[in-house]
């Protein structure tokens, strides 16, 4: 009986643990759109800008296919780590596999980088 209920425990604590992931295979629609770090560069159309798509993002230096994005919540809102297949603008034989993390902010914004160490700040541009 202790074998059971030690089993019965272990088994509820995993389903638990794994209940504070989610896994997609699309962003989520209000992350689409072109992501821009200042008004100006969304006016402009700046080579830095992000542009997300339901299956895939880009810049100017290349566009990467999601291949799934694992959604989190944490202390400062919900992660989304995205892990994807990109291609090089400049070099189109040039592929390699990637990962970003985009945390939306309350004002509507969102952080964006490789880690959380080097995550910046974007704003979602209006559609023209």
């Amino acid at each position: 009986m202790r074998t059971v209920t030690s089993v019965l425990i272990f088994s509820l604590l995993t389903i638990a643990a794994g209940a504070d992931e989610i896994r997609h295979t699309s962003f989520p629609s209000a992350l689409l759109g072109t992501w821009a770090q200042t008004a100006e560069q969304c006016t402009a159309k700046d080579k830095s800008n992000v542009l997300i798509e339901p299956a895939k993002y880009g810049d100017g230096s290349g566009s990467c296919a999601v291949r799934w994005i694992v959604q989190t919540t944490g202390s400062r809102g919900t992660n989304y780590a995205v892990h994807a297949f990109c291609t090089s603008a400049s070099q189109p034989a040039k592929t390699q596999i990637t990962n970003i993390i985009i945390r939306r902010q309350d004002d509507g914004g969102a952080m964006m980088g490789r880690s959380f160490d080097d995550l910046k700040a974007y704003r979602h541009c209006p559609v023209m």
